[in-house]
Formats: C-alpha cells, structure tokens, sequence
C-alpha cells in the first residue's frame, strides 16, 4: 500500500554517520527526488553523514562504496513540504560522486572536497555546484528540463565541451574563450587544479562560471 504523509505532519528525520576507517578513496552515490539537497564538507575523520527527512536506505558495494536514496518510493504520495537532506562528504581522501535528482533545488558545495569525478544526472530541478578548488576534476553533467549552475574557483582552470540540445548553455568566455567545439582556459594543459566538463542536456540551461 503506498505511504501517504498526512497534511501538516511533521517528517521523520534520520541522521547517519560514517567514519573513515582508514579509507584511502571512496564511491558514493546520492539518490534524491522532490525537496532540497544540500552536499559540503563532512567533519575530520567522517567519510559521510547527514540529516534524512523520512528517512534513508544506506547499500553498499564494498569498502567505501555507498549509494544513499530514500527509504520509502510512494505513488501516490501527499506531501505537505519540501523534504531537506543535509549530507556531509569528507575532504580528507579522494572521492568519486554521482548525484540522481529529480524535482528538486540541490546546493552541491565541493569547493574543500578532493572529487575526482563528478557525475550529475538530473531532471526538472534547479542545482547550484561549486567545483574543488584544488586537484583535477572531470564532470559530466546530463540534465532534462533543468537549471544547472557550476562555479568554477577562481585559479581553476577549465576545459568544457558539449551543449544543451534546445536549452542555453552560458560560459563566461572571460574565463574560458570559446573554441571551435567548446571552451578553454588558456592555460589548462599546465595548469595544476583544473575541471574537465562534459555537457549533455535538453530543454533547459546550464551556467559556467
């Protein structure tokens, strides 16, 4: 029978916390339908944790390898509000990310975090990322009907390459010239902290600043 939330009644809340034990890199996959996200820098010696409304369903495919999503799928479902998720990540080793969102507004701040790669697959949503600002990064962003906004650090360099098929894809060209399949800094190829990026999207936009 699906779960229905009752009209002014107050989310279940879970937290979670994960130590690092000795993790030298991790694999972690965040599932997340109709609320916010918030993403940023977990506390020393934490290599995840966070704040669940109604809940989370925690798998994991080995040491260091884990994928969050909600615990309970309804349809139909009432939903009075907005559900919030607070997830800390650590800074402390290297980490591979891929977010899955739907109708949501995420605000992905990795700017302290040692991201390798950052997969962003997501539909009718707004998300916000700041980039690392230190390390090599590659990104791949697919969005449908969306809003995407990546800040790039200032001292990052950046190559971006792909586009939205119907949508807009805006790069502050100051940054990152335009070329004849894509965006370069100019000093990309030398530069020690920079971002790969791939686009591939539909209907909406995405940003790079």
């Amino acid at each position: 029978m699906a779960t229905t939330s009752a009209p002014n009644a107050a989310p279940n809340v879970e937290t979670l916390s994960k130590p690092l034990d000795g993790l030298t890199e991790a694999e972690i996959r965040i599932g997340f339908g109709g609320g916010e996200l918030a993403i940023h820098r977990a506390e020393p010696g934490i290599l995840l944790s966070g704040t669940f409304e109604d809940g989370v369903t925690e798998r994991s495919a080995g040491a260091g390898r884990i994928q969050l999503q909600p615990r309970t799928v309804a349809w139909p479902m009432v939903v009075c509000a907005p559900l919030h998720w607070d997830v800390g990540i650590s800074a402390e080793i290297p980490v591979d990310l891929r977010l899955d969102t739907g109708a949501n507004r995420s605000v992905v701040d990795l700017g302290a975090l040692r991201i390798r790669r950052l997969e962003l697959h997501t539909g009718a949503s707004e998300t916000i990322v700041h980039l690392p600002q230190t390390g090599i990064t590659a990104v791949r962003v697919e969005c449908g009907f969306a809003s995407v906004t990546l800040h790039v650090p200032a001292g990052v360099a950046a190559l971006i390459r792909g586009k939205m098929a119907i949508g807009a894809t805006e790069v502050d060209e100051t940054r990152f010239p335009r070329e004849p399949d894509g965006w370069r800094s100019p000093d990309y190829e030398t530069a020690v902290n920079r971002v790969y990026l791939e686009i591939d999207g539909g209907f909406g936009s995405v940003r790079v600043a």
